[in-house]
């Protein structure tokens, strides 16, 4: 028994560590040059329709509150631990791993629990 407990823990110890392992090519959001760009254009776009109308005219604060709220969606995408790809979108891993629990297992959870009560 104990020459087992050994083995095991010296598999451990000496075994890669698979969390910072580069998953298929993906980088974190907030240092893709990808992602950066991505929200670049969007704010551009909206800054541009945003020129065609007065400063304070309503369609100009709709757009402004548009810009705002991309701005936050992006940085909140930034400040936390998802990946993104070459294409500069936030992809889910899906692989089991508890690093990525937040992005997949847990919401999962939580749509089986419901649907559990309302089925």
């Amino acid at each position: 028994f104990n020459l087992i407990t050994l083995l095991f823990l010296t598999l451990l110890t000496f075994a890669p560590n698979q969390a910072s392992a580069d998953i298929g090519g993906l980088t974190k959001c907030s240092e893709s040059p990808a992602f950066t760009k991505r929200l670049n254009s969007s704010v551009k776009k909206l800054e541009q329709r945003m020129s065609q109308y007065e400063a304070d005219s309503p369609p100009a604060l709709a757009l402004q509150q548009q810009i705002d709220r991309t701005k936050a969606r992006f940085d909140k995408y930034g400040r936390s631990e998802l990946l993104c790809g070459t294409d500069g979108l936030p992809h889910l891993i899906a692989d089991g791993r508890w690093s990525h629990a937040a992005e997949f297992i847990l919401p999962g959870f939580g749509f089986i629990y419901i649907s559990g009560w309302i089925g």
